[in-house]
């Protein structure tokens, strides 16, 4: 069974109300950013309204049982299909198609889009009527990191259910209690941005060495002691996304550093007497200059544009190479 997070407490407590008020929207907005948990909480609440007992979820009745097994029929996930990043508008057409049956079991219809803002723009139009007049006993849940890429009327017609960054007194002993290497973390905390979940995956993919080896390539750009195709060609096995924001956390942390020696807040604190030669190096209008480039490169990521990942990492590294005056 999909656990319960200790950071949720807030958001269970408002479906709690709803639903003991009777006003349980028919969609509901998970509005944080990714990392969170929550596709989890969306899982767990879709447990709970197709369970048949009086606590949900049980975990025994029917319903959970069906669910556990992957195959209630009145439960649908709609997610980008294999090997694709977006949600097409015959996906959402095969939705709809399934929400006009008979509930099998009297109950809920309910439906899990994750993540909202991978569909289409026609998927989403096509999506919209039926959210405006949803059939029966209908709910959707809209799992969305991204809520700007929604169109608005999508957005208008959800209930949202936001999911702020949570206090590290809560996730850091929930990530404690899954990590097998001895990794620490709070540092594994702190490189995610306070998210949980990208905490934990930092740790199973060794995330933590990413951020210096980063780091030694830029250095290495601004000393002039590499050639900036040869460093983007290295890239080419992590994500644009991924890249994107190591660099951007990278950059600003050499912005703290250019305005505050004594700065305390880093991000890589670890990195701070690395960081140091190319503090010196850079002015503080050379470095927001490479962190708008940083962030062109997850704004690209994030939007999905047709671009060339592997010719914006070009222009990246020649950016960082061009950067030191003189």
């Amino acid at each position: 069974m999909t656990e319960r997070l200790p950071w949720h407490e807030a958001q269970w407590q408002r479906i709690e109300i709803m639903r003991a008020s009777g006003r349980l929207p028919h969609a509901l907005m998970l509005r944080g950013l990714r990392g969170l948990g929550k596709a989890a909480f969306a899982q767990r609440l879709a447990l709970a309204l197709l369970c048949e007992s009086s606590a949900p979820p049980c975990g025994e009745c029917r319903g959970c049982t069906l669910m556990a097994a992957g195959n209630h029929p009145d439960f649908l996930k709609v997610e980008p299909e294999e090997d694709k990043q977006t949600i097409g508008i015959d996906q959402i057409r095969a939705l709809i198609d399934h929400l006009v049956l008979t509930t099998q079991y009297r109950g809920y219809k309910l439906v899990i889009v994750d993540p909202a803002e991978s569909m289409t723009r026609q998927a989403a139009n096509t999506l919209l009527k039926t959210l405006e007049e949803p059939p029966g006993a209908a709910v959707f849940i809209l799992v969305c990191h991204q809520s700007g890429l929604l169109p608005a009327t999508i957005r208008s017609r959800c209930q949202m259910l936001e999911f702020p960054l949570p206090p590290t007194g809560l996730t850091e002993p929930w990530l404690k209690a899954r990590l097998t290497d001895g990794a620490p973390a709070e540092k594994l905390l702190r490189l995610a941005g306070g998210l949980p979940f990208r905490a934990l995956q930092l740790s199973e993919e060794k995330g933590v060495e990413k951020p210096a080896a980063l780091f030694d390539d830029l250095a290495a750009l601004v000393a002039g002691r590499a050639n900036p195709v040869a460093v983007a060609y290295g890239w080419r096995a992590q994500s644009a996304a991924e890249l994107g924001s190591w660099f951007t956390s990278l950059t600003s942390d050499l912005i703290r550093l250019k305005s505050d020696i004594t700065c305390e807040s880093l991000t890589h604190a670890d990195l701070r007497d690395a960081m140091q030669p190319v503090v010196r190096a850079l002015d503080l209008k050379a470095l927001f200059g490479l962190l708008d480039r940083c962030l062109e490169v997850r704004w690209h990521s994030v939007r999905q544009t047709r671009v060339n990942e592997q010719l914006l990492l070009e222009d990246l590294a020649i950016q960082w190479a061009a950067a030191r005056p003189g």
